[in-house]
Parts: C-alpha cells; structure tokens; sequence
C-alpha cells in the first residue's frame, strides 16, 4: 500500500499542476468507488474518475496540495492534506481534508476506493459571495 500511496499522490500532484486527470483514472481499478464529502459526489471506476477529478480540479485556477500527514496500512491509507490556490474566480483560498484510498493490498495493484472529506466553508464563502 505504500508504493500505492505514493503513486496515488504524485498523480493528485500532477493533477493540481497540469489539470490533467489521467494519471489518477489510470490509478482507479474497473469497480473502484469514489466519494467526496457525501454522497451526492459518488463515482465508479475509471469512467467515473475521469468525471470526478475533471470536476474536482474545474473548481479552482491554481492549485497546489501538500501532504501533512499519513497513516497507511495493509489495504487503507489515510492522508491528511491541505490545499491552497485561487478558486476559478480568481480569490484566494486554503482548505484541509482528508482522503481515504484503499486498494487491493499489492503496491502495485489498483485504488478500489476513495473518500475524501474537507472544510467546505471555502466554498461556501465563494458562492455566497457571487449570490
């Protein structure tokens, strides 16, 4: 799980930099499960992480994540991270979370799930102020 890791965050790296989602579906396995936040953002396989992190990366203009921390066991990790940019709009944000990957156990193998969880408030400011 910890080749797994890595990959899975230098592909969330080059998605921040070149907007460019393919490393991350060439990461998800045929029946992986993504989540963000609850479930009314909820994807499956790699189709549907194209979509998902199309639609996660067309929220912000530039974008840079660092990671802060990591617990990573046999077939579950957990990263902590926090992210920092502009939004489309043009204003200034950071924002914290965590997301969840969990995969087949081999560091070779495939993401067969994903669940991230964040500080929505970011983006709740950003919408109420464009109301």
């Amino acid at each position: 799980m910890h080749t797994l890791t890595e990959r899975f965050t230098a592909a969330l790296h080059h998605l921040d930099a070149e907007s460019d989602p393919q490393p991350m579906v060439d990461l998800t396995g045929e029946s992986a499960t993504l989540v963000k936040l609850n479930s009314d953002h909820e994807a499956q396989g790699p189709d549907g992480a194209r979509r998902f992190w199309e639609d996660y990366r067309d929220v912000f203009g530039e974008l840079e994540t660092t990671f802060t921390s990591s617990t990573v066991g046999e077939k579950t990790a957990a990263l902590e991270w926090e992210s920092r940019g502009t939004l489309r709009s043009g204003r200034p944000f950071t924002y914290r979370g965590v997301t969840v990957i969990e995969g087949d156990g081999s560091d070779d193998g495939l993401l067969t799930g994903v669940r991230t969880y964040y500080d929505s408030a970011a983006f709740l400011q950003e919408t109420a102020g464009t109301a």
